[in-house]
């Protein structure tokens, strides 16, 4: 009984899809003070786990958030704008604070695996 339940246990632990979403985030301000510019920390764009990113999505411009066990369809909502009706306001409604993008700065490669609840104290959802 117990040798079934190690062998349930383990092909549970080993078969469990593992996934994840990484997130292209801002690393700079833009230049000029439009507001339809994209601004520090904001979500650019997000792709599933082990994408081939290019070398300017790096630093100094950008770094990348790994986001362990979450679907890329549940997080492929922060790359919208902010509008009102018609009329784009900002360039991203969501964005992550900016001592989090700092903090990935410096890990090698400029990417960081953050875990989705603490992740979810660091987004920003902008307004008006």
């Amino acid at each position: 009984m117990i040798k079934k339940f190690s062998w349930l246990l383990a092909f549970l632990l080993f078969a469990t899809p593992c996934y994840a979403a990484e997130l292209l985030v801002k690393m700079v301000d833009a230049w000029g003070t439009l507001e339809s510019r994209s601004m520090k920390g904001d979500i650019i764009v997000v792709k599933p786990d082990g994408w081939k990113w290019g070398k300017e999505e790096r630093p100094p411009k950008f770094v990348v958030i790994k986001l362990v066990g979450v679907k890329v369809e549940d997080v492929k909502h922060y790359e919208e704008p902010l509008m009102d009706k018609e009329v784009m306001l900002k360039r991203r409604k969501y964005a992550v604070d900016t001592a989090t993008v700092d903090s990935c700065a410096i890990e090698i490669g400029g990417a960081k695996e953050i875990p989705k609840a603490t992740f979810n104290t660091k987004l920003i959802t902008k307004t008006k």
